[in-house]
């Protein structure tokens, strides 16, 4: 039987002609005009995504969600697609049509500015293409991101036709650990940003419990493990949607950067997982319908009907 919290098993739900047709309506006519086409398609993928539908029942439940039920799921599917639409645009070099504010207690986006070479673990929360604002204001940063290829293929075709130089320098997720090693450890020291989604497991990655929101989730140790061999600091972004065109876009200073001695990597890596599920937990409860994980997540509990 099928694990119903493997990711992978959920099929992208669009075809490649319909795709082509939402970036073109919202490219030729304009981003009031497509999200005026949201509610829709977010009333066919409630009623036709039962496995999404449940996963958003479950989710919205534990973060203690203002609107939940019926209300809450179609919220948060509405979310979900208005942050995709804003892919288009924020993909396409017209990201002029968000607003995007900024919060930076640390002080990182100097540290960005003038050495580069981080790398950034974020969620499937919220826009994490947003951070493409910063990198057209600081001039010369390069960004590269992890991401893979075989699963999202639809999507990845779109990218590669919105912006080809950004599909370059993609880092591909699938291919095999120390490949993809030698490719970061390249791109940190080249000087780049390097992106990677650390809420999902992937490959042979065989992935640590976490306390989070209120139960236990299977997180990855391989964005931790890299951290720990090649030293390199780490920053954590989040970027989350507020309604409209506005999004906020946080960063922390989470790692400076050291190798971790062997020996003690299974516990550098565990408290690195506990401490980036307690990062996310903070924000997801803080924007609980930019939560875009629409499957089974956690460890310690059988699915219920809704």
């Amino acid at each position: 039987m099928s694990d119903p919290r493997d990711w992978k098993q959920h099929k992208e739900r669009s075809s490649p002609a319909t795709l082509a047709l939402i970036v073109w309506i919202a490219l030729h006519l304009g981003r009031g005009f497509a999200r005026a086409l949201l509610p829709p398609i977010v009333a066919y993928f409630f009623l036709t995504a039962g496995a999404a539908r449940r996963a958003s029942y479950q989710f919205l439940q534990r973060a203690g969600a203002p609107q939940q039920g019926v209300r809450g799921v179609l919220r948060h599917i509405h979310t979900f697609a208005a942050c995709a639409l804003d892919r288009v645009f924020l993909l396409s070099g017209r990201h002029r049509k968000v607003q995007v504010t900024v919060h930076d207690p640390d002080g990182l986006l100097p540290y960005f500015d003038k050495h580069g070479g981080a790398l950034v673990p974020t969620a499937h929360l919220g826009s994490f293409d947003a951070l493409r604002v910063i990198g057209v204001d600081l001039k010369g940063i390069r960004f590269r991101i992890v991401m893979d290829r075989g699963h999202g293929s639809m999507i990845s075709r779109v990218l590669d036709r919105l912006n080809p130089q950004l599909a370059a320098e993609i880092i591909d997720a699938g291919q095999g650990g120390p490949e993809m090693g030698l490719a970061l450890k390249e791109a940190l020291q080249q000087g780049c940003i390097v992106g990677l989604m650390a809420d999902r497991l992937t490959g042979n990655d065989p992935g640590v419990t976490v306390r989070f929101m209120g139960g236990t989730a299977r997180l990855p140790v391989s964005p931790w493990r890299l951290a720990a061999v090649l030293g390199a600091p780490v920053i954590l972004c989040f970027c989350l949607y507020r309604g409209g065109s506005q999004y906020e876009l946080h960063f922390e200073k989470f790692l400076d950067g050291a190798v971790v001695p062997r020996q003690t990597r299974a516990a550098f890596t565990q408290e690195c997982a506990q401490r980036y599920a307690e990062r996310v937990e903070h924000y997801a409860r803080s924007a609980p319908y930019n939560w875009f994980n629409f499957y089974d997540f956690w460890a310690d509990e059988t699915p219920r009907n809704h």
